[in-house]
């Protein structure tokens, strides 16, 4: 297994260091977690915080936002970049041991001094001792137990067919758990923890799960010993508490998915815009694709496109305006076509707008295509203006009016201009008209690079595109 160079370096980092740390549960998939496929969940020790956080600053490792809904007290989320693949990493932090319900996690066992005395060495990554961590599965997993799980093991005992209300993953976790635990070493543990849980509790359990012979019963009878014996380390009582998890199930069940955008995770503090500018053929569409793809997995990220909406309404216009010139109405086409523009020049100005109130909640916000000022000196600009001020009295009335949209749209953090020699993109595109498509290519390969404007190759293989925006990207934000 390659583990990706980001976590590597993290992890081998925070060992020599001796920062207090270690991935506490879902150890059967932390493989999976170090080449970026699922979440690092870290707990860090209470008197390492600070290092640990130099240490995120180090590897350019950037603090995100959970929703409101799904932020709890010691409870923080990172997401890092391996310069060499482009993949994310996601750091799921706790600096207290919170755990609980789905959508509540109401409950802090104040154990983590326990658990830093009971690590072993995984892959290079600190770990809890395989008794520690059944302890803690145990625990985690019956708390999570819902009605419909319990309600499906009571059927399926009746049909007397072997059930568990666990999802499959965290099966398979608990008898690799328990096969590799020593039960006397589990018992001295969870007398170290000092938790009000009996050990019949834990052992009956194991006990009647590693022989398939735990029925609805025994689960609902363990789901109840756990939750009362642990009610002293509640962070919250009372009925909003109950509300609040109806409701949140209620919200992210799947009939008002369909319905509801489901929030993701933000940047801290204002967002970014990101836009991509290219002629026919440089992959830009394909690209922003793949880029929203990329930052979606954990980011909040919208995709916006800024050239000439694509719609009946618009189509109807355009047949209106072919229509009138046929019939020669040149007086109405030319009426037609004006708002035309001003109406592109309004919808583009919109964009703009919803770009903005994205970024300011913390979304990032990737655009195919920008209004460049560089542009406007083309005959027909790319994007921008189409009216010119130097005709009749009516043109110079929508002009003024289209002009002033595009006034008053703002650049983007950054632009990714995609500059491609017109042969190349001549082989990737034939169904352009080759004057129309070398015009945009000479105006798209004479822009010059700034700060802000970012000038990318794009003669080179896709893959390599890619990764070089993403690395610039991920600088930005």
């Amino acid at each position: 297994m390659i583990i990706l160079n980001i976590c590597k370096s993290l992890f081998e980092y925070l060992n020599h260091q001796n920062i207090g740390y270690c991935h506490w549960k879902s150890n059967n998939q932390l493989k999976k977690a170090l080449i970026g496929n699922t979440d690092l969940d870290l707990l860090i020790h209470a008197d390492d915080r600070g290092q640990f956080e130099q240490a995120c600053k180090k590897f350019a490792i950037k603090k995100i936002l959970s929703p409101p809904e799904k932020q709890f007290p010691g409870l923080e989320d990172y997401l890092g970049f391996d310069h060499d693949t482009g993949h994310l990493i996601h750091l799921h932090v706790h600096y207290n041991l919170i755990l609980g319900q789905k959508y509540i996690k109401n409950h802090h066992l104040p154990i983590e001094s326990i658990i830093f005395q009971n690590l072993m060495p995984k892959d290079g990554v600190a770990i809890p001792c395989p008794e520690m961590e059944l302890m803690l599965l145990i625990i985690r997993a019956h708390m999570k137990m819902d009605a419909v799980s319990l309600l499906k093991h009571g059927i399926r005992d009746l049909q007397r067919q072997y059930y568990t209300p666990f999802p499959a993953d965290i099966e398979e976790e608990m008898f690799e758990l328990i096969s590799n635990s020593d039960i006397k070493k589990f018992k001295n543990i969870l007398s170290e923890c000092h938790l009000p849980i009996s050990a019949p509790v834990f052992t009956n359990f194991i006990g009647r799960f590693s022989g398939e012979k735990y029925k609805c019963y025994d689960a609902f009878k363990t789901r109840k010993q756990i939750t009362s014996s642990l009610k002293g380390f509640r962070r919250q009582k009372g009925i909003s508490l109950f509300l609040k998890y109806v409701y949140l199930n209620l919200l992210n069940s799947r009939g008002l998915r369909i319905f509801i955008n489901q929030k993701k995770k933000k940047l801290a503090g204002k967002g970014k815009i990101f836009s991509l500018i290219g002629a026919d053929g440089s992959g830009k569409s394909t690209l922003a694709g793949d880029l929203e793809k990329w930052l979606s997995w954990k980011l909040s990220v919208r995709r916006y496109y800024y050239g000439i909406p694509k719609s009946k309404f618009i189509n109807f216009i355009d047949y209106a305006i072919r229509a009138a010139r046929k019939l020669n109405v040149d007086f109405l086409a030319t009426f037609i076509e004006n708002c035309l523009w001003v109406l592109v020049a309004r919808a583009r100005y919109n964009v703009f707008l919803a770009s903005e109130k994205d970024i300011n909640k913390g979304s990032v916000v990737l655009t195919d295509r920008f209004p460049l000022q560089k542009f406007q000196s083309m005959e027909n600009p790319m994007d921008g203006p189409r009216l010119s001020r130097c005709h009749s009295k009516m043109r110079r009335y929508f002009s003024q009016i289209e002009s002033d949209y595009y006034d008053k749209i703002k650049y983007p953090d950054c632009i990714f201009v995609l500059q491609v020699d017109i042969d190349e993109l001549r082989r990737r595109k034939t169904d352009l008209d080759l004057s129309t498509h070398k015009l945009k290519a000479n105006a798209v390969n004479a822009i010059k690079g700034n700060e802000q404007i970012i000038l990318i190759d794009a003669n080179k293989q896709y893959s390599d595109v890619k990764l070089e925006v993403k690395r610039k990207i991920w600088k930005f934000l």
